[in-house]
């Protein structure tokens, strides 16, 4: 199972990555939202999961999100958002999203998210 963070937050992408590599996952970094569009474009059936922040310059998570669902792919996205008041139970909804975060999290609150939706206990 591999799994793609995309975030602007280098710091954000950098403690995602090593919580999750040190549960043995495989996790690849995006630095933006057009980043990890491309990688997904370039290699659909690459990733099980994405994990993306929701404010971003750029290329949005919610613009990231409703691209990525219009090419109905069988990729499980979790949004984490340090804004949560702008990402109200609706918007998620209308999203699809399989999860969401809010940020700060506790390592294990992500842990457990994330073995939730690849079904990894």
């Amino acid at each position: 199972m591999k799994i793609l963070i995309c975030d602007d937050e280098r710091l954000v992408r950098t403690i995602v990555s090593t919580i999750l590599q040190s549960a043995g996952h495989q996790v690849e970094t995006a630095c933006d939202g057009r980043e990890a569009l491309a990688r997904i474009q370039a290699g659909p059936d690459d990733f099980d999961l994405l994990i993306t922040d929701n404010r971003m310059p750029g290329l949005t998570g919610v613009e990231l999100v409703q691209e990525l669902r219009a090419m109905r792919l069988p990729l499980k996205i979790l949004m984490i958002c340090g804004f949560p008041h702008r990402c109200d139970k609706g918007a998620r909804d209308r999203l699809d999203l399989d999860g969401f975060l809010n940020k700060p999290f506790k390592p294990a609150d992500l842990l457990e998210r994330v073995n939730d939706l690849l079904c990894v206990h």
